[in-house]
């Protein structure tokens, strides 16, 4: 993901990253508006199951969200007209920045937005959540409807400890990650035991 984002331009970065780090569609993140966030979560319906959504505002989100450019828009997240993002236009420059990565070899070809949905739940679930948690996180329809904006403070907190979950296992991947290169390891253990040929 890290690839992903360093390579996209500031304005479709947040967007990425909005979407990584809420586990909302595509549709759904780009959405979201300014006043929809309310002491660190955004509270918000899904469009596909007008299921409420309380959705913590992660650490991670916070310092993407920090990097992208200011503007006048009324959704968080803006394209680099300063306006909301349409779909389309959301599309396209995506399509272009996949493009130009894979030709680079830094990503699997069909990588999608909305995979990164599904890489939330992934994660979440190999963490130890249950089904229940990770549902109400990313805001699938259950019997739990009837949030339908109401400001419901149970599942805010509740919502707040799965997305700490997913805080932890982004750094554990995070760092995993980051080890080194076993090769270069190799080289430079050559140069510390020079051979007495």
């Amino acid at each position: 993901m890290q690839t992903v984002l360093d390579a996209a331009t500031p304005q479709l970065r947040a967007a990425l990253a909005t979407i990584f780090c809420t586990g909302q569609d595509p549709t759904d993140a780009l959405e979201f508006r300014k006043d929809q966030v309310d002491d660190g979560v955004i509270w918000k319906g899904r469009n596909k199951t007008n299921v409420g959504a309380a959705i913590p505002v992660s650490s991670v989100l916070e310092v993407e969200l920090g990097k992208a450019s200011t503007h006048d828009a009324p959704t968080l997240l803006a394209s680099s007209k300063g306006t909301p993002w349409t779909y389309d236009g959301f599309a396209s420059a995506w399509q272009r920045l996949r493009v130009k990565l894979e030709k680079a070899g830094a990503v699997a070809p069909g990588l999608t937005p909305k995979g990164l949905r599904h890489t939330m739940a992934t994660w979440l679930r190999e963490a130890g959540q249950d089904e229940r948690e990770i549902s109400d996180l990313l805001a699938q329809d259950s019997k739990v409807m009837g949030l339908h904006y109401s400001k419901n403070a149970a599942l805010a907190r509740k919502n707040r400890k799965t997305m700490q979950v997913w805080e932890r296992e982004y750094e554990r991947r995070a760092k995993k990650a980051k080890v080194s290169n076993p090769q270069e390891k190799l080289s430079n253990s050559d140069k510390e035991n020079p051979s007495n040929d």
